[in-house]
C-alpha cells in the first residue's frame, strides 16, 4: 500500500484505524477480528498475575495498564502495599542468599585463601551461575516460544531484570502466537527471582568495592603518617643543628 498515493481523507481514516487499534491494544482487547476461537487476551489469570508482578517490581512496560477508574484506584493502592513488600520480600531472598555466600566464604578461609581473594571469588562465582540462569537461558525459551533472535533475548532479560523496563519487546503479546496459558505467569516467577540475583550481586559488588576504598584510604594514611614523620624527625634534626651551632657560637665568644 503506497500510502503518499492516497488522498487526506484516506490516510486521516488510516490513521484513525492504528489509533483504534492501539487503544484496544491497551484496553485488552484482541485486534485481530472477532475470532472467538482466539485465546489471546491482556488480562487471562496468567497476564493479569504478570502485569501485577511488573507493578510491585517497578518494572512497567506500559504495553499494558488501568482505564477503568475502579481499576486506576485500585492499581494505586495495590503498588502502595505491593512494592514495600516486594522490598521485604527481596530483603529476604537476599539474606538467604548472602548467608549461603558467607558459607563459601568460610569455606574457602578453611582453605587459606586470602580475604580480599574470598570476596572476589564469591562475587564471580554468583556472578557466572546468576548470569547463566538468569541471563544466558531464559532467551534460549524467549527464541523457541517469541520467535525472538538471541540477543533479542538477552536484551530484553538484562532490560527486564535491571527493571528499566522500555517496553519495545513484551513476552506473550503477540496475538498471532498461541502461549501455554501460564507462561506468562512462569516468566513472572523468573523475574521476581532474577531481581533478587541482581540484588544479591550489587551488595556483594558494594561490599567489595568499599573494603577496597577502605584499603586504598588505610595506605593513604600510612604514607601520610611516614611523611609527617619524616618531616618531624627532619624539624628535630634541623633544631638540633641550630642549637649546638648556637652553642659553639658562643663558646668561641666566651
Amino acid at each position: 500500500l503506497n500510502i503518499s498515493s492516497t488522498s487526506p481523507a484516506a490516510r486521516q481514516a488510516l490513521e484513525k484505524l492504528v489509533e483504534a487499534i492501539t487503544e484496544a491494544i491497551k484496553h485488552g482487547v484482541n485486534p485481530i477480528g472477532n475470532d472467538s476461537n482466539s485465546s489471546h487476551t491482556n488480562w487471562d489469570f496468567s497476564s493479569s498475575f504478570f502485569f501485577a508482578v511488573t507493578v510491585v517490581s517497578t518494572i512497567g512496560y506500559g504495553n499494558i495498564s488501568p482505564t477503568t477508574a475502579g481499576g486506576q484506584i485500585f492499581c494505586v493502592f495495590y503498588a502502595l502495599f505491593g512494592i514495600p513488600v516486594h522490598v521485604i520480600i527481596l530483603s529476604h531472598v537476599g539474606k538467604y542468599l548472602t548467608s549461603h555466600s558467607e558459607k563459601m566464604g568460610v569455606y574457602l578461609s578453611k582453605k587459606g585463601v586470602k580475604e580480599k581473594r574470598v570476596k572476589l571469588l564469591t562475587f564471580l562465582f554468583f556472578l557466572v551461575i546468576g548470569a547463566v540462569v538468569f541471563l544466558a537461558l531464559p532467551p534460549l525459551v524467549f527464541c523457541i516460544f517469541e520467535n525472538w533472535s538471541y540477543r533479542e533475548g538477552v536484551y530484553y532479560a538484562f532490560i527486564t531484570l535491571s527493571t528499566i523496563g522500555f517496553g519495545d519487546y513484551v513476552v506473550g503479546a503477540d496475538p498471532h502466537r498461541t502461549f501455554h496459558r501460564f507462561y506468562r505467569a512462569l516468566v513472572a516467577i523468573w523475574i521476581l527471582f532474577g531481581i533478587a540475583w541482581l540484588a544479591l550481586l550489587f551488595n556483594l559488588l558494594t561490599v567489595f568495592m568499599e573494603d577496597t576504598e577502605k584499603k586504598i584510604a588505610k595506605i593513604k594514611n600510612k604514607k601520610k603518617a611516614a611523611k609527617e614523620k619524616m618531616n618531624f624527625k627532619y624539624d628535630a634534626n634541623a633544631n638540633s643543628s641550630s642549637e649546638n651551632v648556637s652553642i659553639l657560637s658562643g663558646s668561641e665568644t666566651g
